[in-house]
């Protein structure tokens, strides 16, 4: 497994591989219940990825990574019913998201002073983005309404933290991380189109797992390869001082 998992390229092809297995299963009547191997092996890899590779020294903010990719995978289990018509389990992998999201939130939470007016056009975006999304869907929402402004308010959040780690982290790490949560906001765009608008919206078989793989994987990959601005500062200090 080692050979495998410590190596990003041949993790990365073990991942295209089980995501591409998961798309012609989603998308073959026959074959579909086969996603609850393959959406698992999925959010597993990630997991095990994550714990091959991660030298975090915080143990808290290791745990929080573990937590939120093991939601991820029971939530991406009661997904698959859901998907089906299964209100109840539906509305118990939205609320696994939720946490999930809400644990990589306070995982990218920093030092970082929040300067209101450098805040106010991400949350003029944040606004619209939400505001257009419940315009769109509102009329057939019913008993929906606040769960999904919750869902949306924790997704725009995860953004928000996401987006405040940019002096704080290497620029890879804060780009990767910043790239999967635009896809993940992809992923939960089309999803809430697909069931409240139009079930047939933006090739909704293919592109919410494409995206949804993406989010997850992007944004292990970058905190993987996080390092942090300040200590580097500091060593960078040392270094002058002694010479």
């Amino acid at each position: 497994m080692k050979f495998i998992f410590k190596n990003t390229f041949r993790f990365s092809i073990l991942y295209i591989i089980l995501y591409f297995l998961d798309a012609l299963f989603k998308n073959n009547d026959a074959l579909y219940s086969y996603r609850y191997i393959s959406k698992i092996l999925l959010g597993l890899s990630l997991l095990l990825f994550y714990l091959y590779n991660t030298y975090q020294k915080d143990f808290n903010k290791k745990r929080l990574v573990i937590a939120a990719l093991s939601l991820f995978v029971i939530g991406n289990f009661f997904f698959i019913t859901g998907d089906n018509g299964n209100i109840l389990h539906f509305v118990i992998a939205a609320l696994l998201f939720v946490i999930a999201k809400i644990c990589y939130s306070v995982r990218f939470l920093n030092n970082e002073v929040f300067i209101i007016n450098k805040l106010i056009p991400f949350l003029l975006f944040c606004f619209t983005y939400m505001s257009i999304i419940i315009f769109m869907v509102y009329s057939n929402l019913e008993g929906f309404f606040v769960p999904l402004l919750i869902y949306l308010f924790v997704s725009m959040l995860l953004m928000q933290f996401a987006y405040l780690r940019k002096r704080e982290v290497n620029t890879i790490s804060f780009w990767l991380v910043i790239i999967g949560v635009v896809s993940f906001m992809l992923a939960d765009s089309i999803n809430i189109l697909k069931m409240f608008y139009n079930p047939l919206i933006a090739y909704n078989k293919i592109t919410v797992m494409f995206f949804y793989c993406l989010a997850q994987y992007l944004i292990v990959l970058g905190i993987l390869k996080e390092t942090n601005n300040n200590n580097n500062k500091e060593n960078l200090d040392r270094k002058n001082k002694l010479n």
